[in-house]
C-alpha cells in the first residue's frame, strides 16, 4: 500500500527529530573535548582536525549519493556549534582582568560580552557607569589592575586615551580596536617601545553573536608578546596577523571602497526619479542583495564611516580607481565597445579565481 504525503511528512518529522538528537550528542562530546582542551590550556581551534572533518563528511556524501556541497556545509556547521560551545568554557588557568576603557559603546559593550563568556574579570571605564559590569571611575587605578587593557574609543580619542595609560607605567596587555590606524600609528609604536602595546582590528561590529570564522587583524606595533598574547585572546577568530603600516592600506580596499560602493549605490537611488518601493516591485536578485548590504551600511555609524574615508592615507587612491573603473564601464557600454566589456567581467572573474 502506497503511504500518502502526511505519512511520508511525519516519516521524515521522525527522522528529523533523530538528527537533532544526534547533533546534541555530538555537541555534548564536543563539550567535553572542550573541557580537555580547557584544562590542559590547548588552543580552541585546530584547523587541520577540522578540514579531516570536512573532508570526511564529503567522502561519506559520495558514498550515499548526497551532494559534496551540501555535506560541506553541514560539516562547517556542525564545527562552528562545537566550537561556539567550547569557546563557552572557562579557563580559570587563563582568565584575565579586563579593563575595557568606552567599554558603554557598541562595540566595547560586545567586548565586555565576549571576554566574560570566556570567563575573564570586565571592569568598565567610561563616561557613565556600566548597566551590567562592574565599572572603574579611576583610570589610573583601572590601569594598574588590570592584566589587558582595551582602547574602545572614538579614532580621534585614541591618541590621547592611549598617551593617558602610557603615563601610569601600565604592567598589562595593551591594545587600542581603531578601525584606521595612521591617525594612532606613532602612538602606538613609541608605547610598544616601552610597554605590551600591539593594535587589533574585529572585522565585523557589534551586532555578531559568535566569533567563531569571523576575521581579526592583529597589527604588530613593535611588540612581539602583545601580539602573541592578544592572539590568545581571541581564539577562535580567523586571525591575521600584519604590520602596523600595512594595516591601512588594505583597509582602503576592504573598507574604504566597499563602504564607498554600497554609499554610491544608495545615493544613486536617492537622486533618481523612482522610490524604492517602485523599484522593489521589480527587484532582481542582484538588486536585493545589493539593497540589503547597503541597507545595513546606510542603517550604521554614519561618523565611523566618515572617519574610515577621511583618515585613511590610501583612500582617495583607491576612491580615484573606482571613479576610474566607472568611467571605463560607462564608456564600453556608450560606444558599443563589447570587446572592453567582457575583457573586464573576463579579467574580474580571474582575479576572484575563475570558475
Amino acid at each position: 500500500m502506497r503511504e500518502d504525503i502526511e505519512d511520508i511528512r511525519k516519516r521524515i518529522e521522525k527522522i528529523d527529530n533523530e538528527i537533532l538528537r544526534m547533533m546534541a550528542n555530538r555537541t555534548a562530546a564536543a563539550v567535553e573535548m572542550g573541557k580537555r582542551k580547557a584544562s590542559d590550556s590547548l588552543p580552541l581551534r585546530a584547523p587541520e582536525v577540522e578540514e579531516k572533518v570536512i573532508a570526511r563528511y564529503v567522502s561519506k556524501a559520495k558514498e550515499f549519493g548526497m551532494s559534496e556541497s551540501s555535506a560541506s556545509t553541514i560539516a562547517r556547521l556542525l564545527i562552528h556549534e562545537s566550537i561556539e560551545q567550547q569557546g563557552l568554557i572557562p579557563r580559570p588557568a587563563k582568565s584575565k582582568r579586563i579593563l575595557i576603557v568606552g567599554g558603554n559603546g557598541k562595540m566595547g559593550q560586545w567586548l565586555c560580552r565576549f571576554f566574560a563568556a570566556r570567563g575573564h574579570k570586565i571592569k568598565v571605564y567610561d563616561t557613565t557607569e556600566s548597566i551590567k559590569y562592574p565599572s572603574e571611575s579611576d583610570l589610573k587605578q583601572g590601569v594598574l589592575e588590570a592584566e589587558v587593557i582595551v582602547v574602545s574609543v572614538p579614532i580621534s580619542a585614541t591618541n590621547a586615551m592611549l598617551e593617558e595609560i602610557y603615563s601610569y607605567s601600565p604592567s598589562g596587555l595593551i591594545f587600542d580596536i581603531s578601525s584606521i590606524k595612521s591617525p594612532s600609528s606613532e602612538v602606538l609604536k613609541k608605547g610598544a617601545k616601552t610597554f605590551e602595546v600591539c593594535s587589533v582590528h574585529p572585522m565585523f561590529g557589534p551586532e555578531t553573536n559568535s566569533i567563531i570564522d569571523e576575521n581579526l587583524v592583529i597589527c604588530n606595533c613593535g611588540s612581539y608578546d602583545a601580539v602573541e598574547k592578544a592572539e590568545e585572546l581571541f581564539d577562535g577568530a580567523n586571525i591575521t596577523k600584519t604590520d602596523l603600516d600595512e594595516h591601512d592600506r588594505l583597509m582602503a580596499y576592504v573598507l574604504g571602497l566597499s563602504h564607498a560602493t554600497n554609499i554610491a549605490f544608495f545615493e544613486t537611488l536617492n537622486r533618481s526619479d523612482k522610490s524604492y518601493v517602485e523599484l522593489s516591485r521589480v527587484a532582481s536578485t542582484t538588486f536585493k542583495e545589493q539593497v540589503e548590504t547597503s541597507h545595513n551600511v546606510v542603517s550604521d555609524n554614519a561618523q565611523l564611516y566618515y572617519e574610515i574615508q577621511n583618515l585613511n592615507p590610501y583612500g582617495q587612491e583607491v576612491l580615484s580607481t573606482l571613479i576610474d573603473s566607472v568611467v571605463s564601464i560607462k564608456e564600453a557600454a556608450a560606444k558599443g565597445d563589447k570587446e572592453a566589456f567582457t575583457k573586464m567581467m573576463s579579467e574580474g572573474k580571474g582575479y576572484f579565481g575563475g570558475d
